[in-house]
């Protein structure tokens, strides 16, 4: 357990030497790229990737009591100047060809990190279904795991198949309530 979100980030880093190795990290809920930075500024190799995907636009729906359309930036991709950070503008139903694309571009991806920060139900099980498709282990996080995420990941498991061990959690008393697992799709 821990109590910031960073201390369960740099739990996940140092304990799969991800400082150092080549990595894929995708983020599926950028907002302003606070995360994905973070990061980045922890991994050194010169080869790995950083890709966000977000529409910029906020949320599509409401979320409980957010409304839709908050978290929206204007459009606005978050400003980087680590050239192995690439930002997808749309929805990702929209947009999963591109990253597919990016993902195969990359000879071996080893070290996969998948940050799920969509917030709502569909999004996030879209989002864990389209990774199922490469059929690597990898480790997850999910940003506001209790609700929405933890009934996407729970369908997605009762559909797919596939076998989750946490690793780590935030205070339940702390914001986001953030969870790290790694999830072995069926056939891997």
């Amino acid at each position: 357990m821990f109590d910031k979100r960073e201390l369960l980030w740099d739990a996940v880093i140092n304990s799969h030497s991800y400082s150092e190795k080549n990595m894929v990290y995708i983020e599926f809920g950028v907002h302003e790229g606070y995360s994905i930075n973070y990061f980045s500024r922890k991994n050194n190799h010169s080869e790995s990737k950083f890709v966000g995907l977000d529409s910029f636009e906020g949320l599509p729906e409401d979320w409980g009591s957010v409304q839709k359309g908050t978290f929206a930036v204007n459009g606005k991709l978050p400003v980087s100047d680590d050239i192995r950070l690439t930002f997808i503008k749309g929805w990702f139903q929209n947009t999963w060809s591109i990253l597919e694309e990016q993902i195969k571009a990359i000879a071996k991806v080893e070290n996969l990190v998948v940050h799920y920060d969509a917030d709502l139900y569909s999004s996030t099980l879209f989002s864990l279904t389209k990774i199922d498709t490469l059929k690597k282990s990898y480790v997850a996080i999910f940003d506001e795991f209790t609700g929405h995420e933890t009934r996407a990941l729970y369908n997605y498991c009762q559909s797919y198949g596939a076998e989750v061990e946490f690793l780590g959690k935030t205070l339940a008393n702390g914001y986001p309530n953030q969870v790290a697992c790694r999830i072995t799709p069926r056939g891997t």
